[in-house]
């Protein structure tokens, strides 16, 4: 199995660059880009990110004339306790909590102070000149400053730093709070809310910091992110696999999975929801999105479960392979076809979202039948995504597995 598939970012425009003296450097550069006498540095933040380090590592490089933390313009952690607490008694407990259930509707504002919020934005405007760095969750409604970075962070990562006790949750002093009441109020309130804020600011980001590892933060020009998020939505693809950090309930979504993108041997981690939020039709398809919205409809364990539990019925058959279907309530919006094929087997996405699992045999090759995008291989136990914009694709048995019989699993959303 391929521990850490990657997307190829292809052509990129600028070099992603490691470490904390080239980052400053790349944005001494771009600051000096701007030629104005008051620039504003705005790096806003998702939760889990370590704020405070961001802010004193580009402190000490850059050295602002005026440095902001957003949080200081948050409401109390006791107001905020009471701002999210009707969201919390409401839902269920961790271990049936569902990543496509209704979430708190807050918005990221609701998390600030009008006084200290309008007293930042004084500041800011009557500073004569001279750099100013606004650093945090929310720090775009300081100010909408010349330069947007965004600290990326996957949920899984996010899941880590609770677990240890190095965060608690967005504006509450909780950090030695009982992990699964932390991430019940990360998935219930801080992602919603957070994500809600994040969509459209995708289009903004002029640089995109993965701090995923603390001890080597790396910085992307976002145009390249945004390059690397098309070409996962043009292509078969895989995310980077659970390990330890699998949330309590044990769902894999694709919420809560990332995506690393190459850059010659570097590899960037963002959460593959940014791939949702950036490219949701060509994902998920036309009528699955209209249902679903941003969300990822299928879950990845349920693959595997529904291969081992449930009884598949005979549907179709031809040369070298034929084809099951098991038996669903006829309410439910996903339909799970199994293939077993010594051949190669035609696919069509029919405009919805698939996702596969290679279920028997060693591996695999995902083609394009007008050569579309690169032959894609997978191997035994692999879960990967063909997005709706795919259409027209292949599978057959490849390696080891040529001229045997294997089995894929599939799901997608039944569409009308």
């Amino acid at each position: 199995m391929e521990q850490y598939p990657f997307i190829v970012v292809p052509d990129p425009l600028h070099e992603c660059v490691v470490g904390w003296e080239k980052i400053a450097t790349e944005l001494r550069r771009a600051i000096a880009k701007r030629r104005t006498e008051k620039p504003i540095l705005v790096v806003d933040c998702y939760p889990g990110a370590d704020e405070l380090a961001v802010l004193n590592e580009l402190q000490t490089r850059l050295t602002p004339k005026l440095t902001i933390h957003a949080a200081d313009a948050y409401h109390s952690p006791e107001k905020i306790d009471k701002l999210v607490a009707p969201f919390l008694q409401t839902s269920p407990p961790p271990s049936t909590l569902d990543p496509l259930l209704e979430h708190s509707r807050l918005s990221l504002v609701n998390f600030f102070n009008a006084e200290p919020l309008w007293r930042f934005r004084r500041t800011v405007d009557e500073l004569k000149g001279g750099l100013v760095l606004i650093v945090g969750c929310g720090a775009s409604l300081i100010a909408w400053g010349h330069i947007l970075v965004y600290v990326d962070l996957t949920r899984r990562e996010a899941l880590r730093r609770l677990g240890r006790n190095e965060t608690g949750n967005l504006g509450a002093d909780n950090k030695s709070l009982a992990t699964n009441e932390k991430y019940k109020r990360a998935l219930v309130v801080d992602w919603p809310v957070t994500d809600r804020w994040k969509r459209p600011l995708i289009k903004r980001w002029d640089y995109v910091l993965d701090t995923n590892n603390p001890s080597e933060p790396k910085l992307a020009d976002a145009e390249d992110v945004r390059r690397g998020l098309h070409a996962a939505a043009s292509r078969p693809f895989r995310v980077v696999p659970f390990s330890d950090s699998a949330p309590p309930d044990g769902k894999r979504a694709l919420e809560e999975n990332s995506l690393l993108l190459g850059f010659g041997d570097l590899r960037f981690e963002v959460p593959a929801i940014d791939l949702l939020f950036k490219q949701p039709v060509a994902l998920l398809g036309e009528t699955v999105h209209a249902r679903f919205g941003d969300q990822f409809p299928i879950r990845f364990d349920f693959m595997v479960k529904e291969n081992l539990t449930n009884r598949f019925d005979p549907l179709g058959s031809g040369d070298g392979w034929h084809e099951e279907r098991t038996r669903l309530h006829e309410r439910a919006f996903v339909d799970i076809r199994r293939h077993w094929f010594s051949k190669t087997v035609v696919h069509d996405t029919h405009g919805s979202v698939n996702v596969l699992n290679l279920v028997e045999g060693h591996e695999a090759i995902v083609e394009s039948p007008n050569g579309a995008f690169e032959p894609f291989i997978v191997h035994h136990g692999e879960t990967f995504i063909v997005p709706a914009a795919v259409g027209h694709y292949t599978i057959r048995p490849h390696g080891p597995s040529a001229g045997k019989e294997i089995a894929t699993i599939k799901a997608f959303v039944r569409t009308p």
